[in-house]
């Protein structure tokens, strides 16, 4: 049982993987394609084209919003998306979240922390995402930095404003620290298993 429960161990996770990005794959495809045959007469459409299409249209806005007419009409464009309800919390978010994680990645920065909680005695992994606050100036948190503790096998965790002494950095590459809170750390158990073996 226990050689079955191994073996289970590496095909689910990679057979999961591999469904996901075939569906990816799948979506993009069909969703490129109809544009590809609008251009193109169908005997020129091969499998595949759709997600080289794809990509091509991605690295080629990528390029455009370096010309400063194209990054304007950008901001025109956030700026009315802004004013819509609904969809200027959507796009925010997502837009809020890549750039987060960017700059995350690129900051010199102790990013990874553990927040002391002297009540319960314990120490929670949290990542810091603001140390100023512009918007609350009528309250005094000079001393306090405002932290992201995510929840294991869930999508969504809290913010919380927390005081700098109760702070302790630790040296913790970004990718490791989210998969550790991600999967409780039973990713690094793991790993450990793999070292020793």
């Amino acid at each position: 049982m226990k050689t079955f429960a191994s073996g289970l161990s590496i095909i689910l996770p990679t057979a999961i993987i591999l469904y996901i990005m075939l569906w990816v794959l799948e979506k993009t495809e069909s969703i490129f394609k109809d544009i590809v045959m609008l251009l193109l007469p169908k005997e020129y459409y091969f499998i595949g084209l759709g997600i080289i299409s794809g990509f091509i249209l991605v690295y080629s806005v990528g390029l455009l919003l370096k010309i400063w007419i194209f990054n304007n009409i950008k901001v025109y464009f956030e700026t009315l998306i802004d004013k819509t309800p609904v969809l200027n919390i959507l796009y925010g978010a997502v837009q809020d979240f890549f750039n987060f994680t960017s700059n995350m990645k690129k900051s010199k920065d102790k990013i990874v922390v553990l927040v002391d909680i002297p009540s319960l005695e314990a120490k929670i992994m949290a990542f810091v995402t603001l140390t100023e606050f512009e918007n609350f100036e009528n309250v005094d948190l000079e001393e306090h930095i405002l932290v992201y503790m995510p929840m294991s096998y869930q999508m969504g965790g809290y913010s919380l404003f927390v005081p700098k002494k109760n702070i302790t950095p630790i040296d913790m590459k970004l990718e490791e620290a989210i998969r550790f809170t991600a999967t409780a750390g039973i990713s690094t158990k793991r790993k450990n298993q793999n070292e020793i073996s």
